[in-house]
């Protein structure tokens, strides 16, 4: 990566990064082998600043925070604000390569083997281009994918309106994948898809809208006002299995889950907050610090009060106008952060259990750390098949 990331700071500087993000030139604090940026809230107050060094050499520029925080060069800042930049991923490695390709307008920095379609991105959504297969009607391929992800026949049958199999026919290779198909709220134009395929293949479909549309499985009969929970998650995987964990506790007539693929946009929450106003929105997101921040960014737009997030090694800073909180990264949490920066209660929580990163690790009882537990839904589970056995 070394090289790659050599590449990338000749063409883009820390200054390019931090413009994009919303920072301005401080003109009146000297231009010479320094310069200063500040980022403003809504009302010209100065939230943050920063100080980059040798504006005129973009390969050699680093920065650090007036504010104390720790700094870097154009790579720090970006991972430092991996969230902002509207891309996908999953892992801040493929996001970060995605944000290079963004601002270079250069695909060569999205490497990775299993990216199928490194040599074609088109700028809009073809659905002509692939071949979409009822899942009911080939419902033992379907479950070829979930059993791999511990994810039952009950389930898989509970959301089969809302998966497909899909065949790209303009791929070099022609394989069928599960797709999550992308809609507007409302809508049932498909506008993308999360694809889901075998060696653990994970990608969205060449032009998917990823501003305005999401995953969105509806159970309320196309009747929004009656829906009284939607829940938010970063794949549609995570969404089925949080069913299949907590079903005795939902009431599935009035849910909705969402996948928004990753991180989300602001577009693509709105639209699903106005569709279904009288609900609750949940906060199901990853149990990691991007998943976390998540449901802060979600807070913070549907609260309509801007909080910049800044991510140092060990430390994130929660900067909302003259308010400022500082949180040891393990210490982050929704509530918390409402809590001291005065956000009114948009969003309710429910992630996974702290052990597991989201919810279908839960099912697979895959948790962060090599720990010798067993979910509770794991549990129950043995029990369950203990008892049919008649060995309990």
């Amino acid at each position: 990566m070394f090289e790659e990331y050599k590449a990338f700071k000749e063409k883009v500087g820390v200054d390019d990064v931090a413009a994009y993000l919303g920072y301005k030139l401080d003109r009146k604090a000297g231009v010479g082998k320094y310069v200063e940026y500040n980022i403003r809230d809504g009302r010209g107050r100065k939230i943050d600043s920063i100080v980059i060094s040798h504006p005129g050499d973009k390969s050699s520029q680093t920065y650090f925070h007036r504010n104390g925080a720790s700094g870097g060069d154009a790579i720090s800042l970006i991972k430092a604000n991996i969230n902002s930049f509207g891309v996908t991923g999953s892992s801040e490695a493929e996001m970060l390569a995605a944000v290079m390709s963004k601002l270079t307008s250069d695909d060569t920095f999205i490497t990775k083997a299993e990216d199928r379609y490194r040599d074609m991105k088109p700028q809009t959504f073809d659905i002509g281009r692939f071949q979409m297969e009822n899942a009911a009607e080939h419902f033992e391929a379907v479950m070829s994918f979930f059993r791999a992800r511990s994810i039952d026949e009950e389930t898989v049958r509970t959301f089969l309106p809302f998966i497909m199999r899909v065949t790209d026919t303009e791929a070099q290779y022609k394989y069928k994948d599960l797709a999550f198909p992308y809609t507007k709220p409302g809508s049932e134009k498909i506008e993308g898809f999360e694809l889901r395929g075998y060696n653990n293949f994970r990608q969205k479909a060449p032009g998917t809208n990823s501003s305005s549309a999401a995953w969105i499985a509806d159970f309320t009969k196309e009747q929004p006002d009656s829906a009284k929970n939607v829940y938010f998650f970063e794949s549609g995987y995570d969404a089925m299995a949080f069913y299949q964990v907590n079903k005795s506790r939902l009431i599935l007539e009035t849910s909705v889950f969402v996948s928004t693929g990753g991180t989300f946009s602001s577009q693509q929450i709105k639209g699903i907050t106005d569709y279904y106003p009288q609900a609750r929105y949940w906060d199901c997101f990853d149990n990691d610090i991007p998943g976390i921040l998540y449901g802060v960014r979600m807070e913070s737009q549907l609260s309509g009060q801007f909080v910049n997030i800044v991510t140092t090694d060990d430390t994130i800073i929660f900067q909302k106008g003259a308010d400022e909180l500082r949180l040891k990264k393990e210490e982050v949490t929704l509530p918390k952060v409402r809590e001291k920066l005065g956000l009114e209660r948009h969003i309710y929580v429910w992630k996974a259990p702290k052990a597991f990163k989201d919810w279908n690790d839960v099912t697979m009882n895959k948790p962060m750390k090599d720990l010798p537990i067993k979910s509770k839904y794991q549990r129950n589970e043995n029990l369950r098949e203990k008892r049919r056995k008649g060995t309990l």
